[in-house]
């Protein structure tokens, strides 16, 4: 009998770790990020959040698809929605954009580095925008180091 309890509990580990339930999706759609023409393989388990240690419900991503999820009273914008994902860091400073990635930074401030956020294929300020239902977000970064 005890086995079961433990079945049924471990079972139901993954689905505490994103979403709780339809009714508490706000929005999802589409991500893609690249950098320097390599797109980072968000489905990969470390960026999931039935993977991560330290993730958000307010804006994750989940294993088994490549959709991006936002929950929650408060909406994030994409640059906040990219800062809670696992293995990225997104902030802004002094009316720049700052991406760190696996330990590299990519600054704005550095005149060889572009960052540019698309919503839909229309550009859009990362810091400003809030993601709609069906939004495709798109971040591109290019640097000299290619």
């Amino acid at each position: 009998m005890q086995r079961r309890t433990v079945l049924a509990g471990v079972s139901s580990v993954p689905f505490l770790a994103g979403c709780l339930s339809d009714d508490g999706v706000n929005a999802s759609g589409d991500i893609e990020i690249v950098i320097d023409g390599d797109p980072i393989d968000l489905s990969a388990d470390r960026y999931q959040a039935e993977n991560a240690e330290n993730h958000s419900v307010r804006f994750h991503l989940h294993d088994g698809d490549e959709n991006w999820y936002m929950e929650g009273e408060e909406p994030v914008t994409i640059a906040e929605g990219i800062d809670l994902l696992p293995q990225f860091r997104f902030e802004t400073i002094e009316g720049n954009h700052v991406l760190e990635h696996d330990g590299v930074t990519y600054d704005e401030a550095d005149a060889t580095t572009e960052l540019r956020a698309l919503v839909d294929g229309e550009p859009v300020d990362p810091a400003s925008y809030v993601p709609e239902d069906g939004d495709g977000l798109r971040l591109e970064v290019t640097t000299s180091r290619r």
